[in-house]
């Protein structure tokens, strides 16, 4: 297998099987305009339905058993992977499982993703998920039938929890440390994108979950209390993103309501 010469070969995942997959490129596209060429070399991975590929000149296949792609008879592989796929396969689990399985490593934290009607293996949840974790409903929004879990005795009720949305499946994954940072992104008269102020959230509860979401039960602080350097970081990869996401006329609503819009604004 071929890898380049002291630097790592990193897989950078985008595409995917929902409607989200131009968004996922876009994002896809920032990570490797960002990535430091002194130290990684990125290569572009296309999940698609009809096959994976690598963007390397004649865009050769994936084979899924390895996850290494073959360039004038020569195998590359990966010493790991950056997920941008937005939706499934990157969300539900799926990928990360995959790679689980091939001992390759990943950008987002362990996941377990487990049929409503199947018993969970506690001893896997506890060996390499790790508490505090997080259960939530595979399918759905990200903020009904969630539960932080903080010790073992508490994973059946949050498992019960998820199953109450009759929700096909659930996924239990790692709880990965931030902070939450928000910015809209907005057209000039010209159609030029403009990053509108940086707002933090910050809520006591547990998590950012539903109560602190849509009850009020959050704080927006704008802007955010984050150095220049940050502030630049967050504002050209929201630039450089820069989508278009058609709301509902219930969401616009409920964002308008939002102190969040209004702080955006200000």
């Amino acid at each position: 297998m071929s890898k380049a010469q002291n630097k790592q070969r990193i897989a950078v995942i985008a595409g995917g099987y929902s409607g989200e997959a131009v968004i996922s490129l876009q994002s896809a596209a920032t990570v490797m305009e960002h990535l430091d060429r002194s130290l990684f070399n990125p290569i572009l991975v296309r999940i698609d339905s009809d096959r994976w590929w690598a963007d390397v000149d004649g865009q050769p296949s994936i084979n899924k058993s390895t996850f290494t792609y073959t360039q004038n008879d020569i195998d590359h592989s990966f010493d790991a992977v950056f997920i941008m796929v937005h939706g499934t396969p990157g969300e539900d689990g799926i990928l990360q499982k995959y790679f689980e399985n091939l001992s390759i490593g990943f950008t987002v934290g362990n996941s377990v993703t487990v049929n409503s009607n199947d018993d969970v293996d506690m001893s896997n949840i506890e060996e390499n998920i790790k508490f505090p974790c997080f259960v939530k409903p595979n399918q759905g929004g990200s903020s009904l039938g969630i539960s932080r879990v903080e010790k073992i005795e508490d994973l059946h009720e949050a498992i019960d929890l998820a199953k109450s949305t009759n929700c096909e499946s659930i996924i239990i994954e790692s709880l990965l440390k931030g902070r939450e940072f928000s910015m809209g992104v907005v057209p000039s008269e010209d159609g030029t994108p403009i990053a509108m102020p940086i707002t933090e959230i910050v809520t006591e509860n547990l998590f950012f979950d539903y109560q602190a979401k849509y009850k009020g039960a959050a704080d927006e602080i704008t802007p955010a209390d984050i150095t220049d350097d940050q502030k630049a970081q967050i504002q050209s990869s929201g630039i450089a993103v820069d989508w278009i996401t058609y709301l509902s006329t219930e969401t616009i609503q409920q964002f308008l309501k939002s102190i969040l819009f209004l702080d955006f604004l200000k």
